[in-house]
């Protein structure tokens, strides 16, 4: 039904079967042509190719192509062990945006990654994510805030505590959505504010109490289906930039195996390890930048993964930003 292709590259047949069922239903039926090595693949490439799918162990081979003939492309990589050389890349290369992780008691990846990942390569710039009754189940309890002063905004993370407990969550779990809720508002409330004249109005001092005008304010908000639960925050600003996400990440994840690497990043008042606190506690990331109107980011959390099948899996991460 779209004039648009995608390119698969997997060298386990059934696996690209089922991916590609996943990919071409994604991407409203869609030719996905599948190939077990990137010369195979390379023949199918053109001007109405949108999107290269593969692992992270292949991914040069996608660099290559954007690099070389196909600017255009977007990627999407996956891996069962680390993806931090893939974030390395994605850090400097915007045609990376989606990198998930494949838990290794999971028979492929998560169907609703690719499904994302692949509508937003489809419908390009003007494509919407998923709403946050999206990724959860039907019947899900939704919650929402708007906080606009700093005593609101722990009244708020009180709150979120509040309600995972009355679902049953584990202390440490309300723990994890409490330290992304703070995260997140933080960024929202602090960061992301500035006048007219383009100059930041709170980054310079974390630790100050602010009053956000109501047009400045971020909306929170929770989803709790006993399986996942999602946090999810939006500003009216639209001035998240790719390196500051990446960047945050890539220094806790350095910081996390030496006392001496380099982590602290005080250029805007804060530790500038905000998105790797996220990064760590969430199951997936989701991050989705209108530049100049409005920047979304969702941290879903499986609540069955914090056991013996999360241990040791990383995050995934979605970047959207125009």
């Amino acid at each position: 039904m779209s004039g648009r292709s995608l390119v698969l590259l997997e060298k386990n047949r059934v696996l690209a079967a089922r991916l590609g069922r996943v990919l071409s239903a994604s991407a409203e039926l869609c030719e996905v042509h599948l190939g077990d090595s990137p010369a195979v693949l390379t023949r199918h490439l053109s001007s109405d190719t949108v999107l290269v799918a593969l692992d992270a162990a292949e991914l040069d081979a996608a660099l290559d192509w954007v690099r070389g003939e196909w600017p255009h492309l977007k990627v999407l990589t996956w891996s069962q062990g680390s993806l931090e050389a893939a974030l390395q890349v994605a850090r400097h290369e915007p045609a990376l945006q989606s990198l998930v992780a494949w838990a290794p008691h999971q028979s492929m990846p998560r169907p609703w990654e690719l499904a994302l990942a692949t509508r937003r390569a489809h419908d390009g710039p003007l494509g919407k994510g998923p709403k946050l009754q999206d990724l959860l189940t039907w019947g899900a309890t939704t919650i929402r805030w708007n906080p606009r002063t700093s005593a609101e905004r722990d009244h708020v993370v009180s709150e979120v505590e509040r309600y995972a407990a009355m679902m049953g969550a584990q202390s440490r779990l309300v723990e994890r959505l409490a330290l992304c809720a703070h995260e997140l508002l933080m960024n929202a409330m602090y960061d992301a504010p500035v006048d007219a004249a383009g100059r930041v109005l709170y980054a310079h001092d974390r630790k100050q109490d602010v009053t956000l005008d109501e047009r400045e304010a971020p909306t929170l908000r929770l989803g709790l289906d006993g399986m996942t639960a999602v946090l999810e925050v939006t500003d009216p600003f639209g001035r998240l930039e790719r390196q500051h996400v990446l960047g945050s990440i890539l220094r806790g994840l350095e910081g996390s195996r030496s006392e001496t690497a380099p982590v602290l990043d005080v250029s805007h008042g804060g530790a500038g390890l905000g998105f790797f606190r996220l990064y760590a506690a969430s199951t997936v990331l989701f991050v989705e930048v209108r530049r100049g109107e409005s920047t979304r980011v969702s941290a879903l959390i499986d609540l069955d993964g914090i056991g013996r099948h999360g241990r040791g899996t990383p995050a995934s991460l979605h970047l959207f930003i125009d």
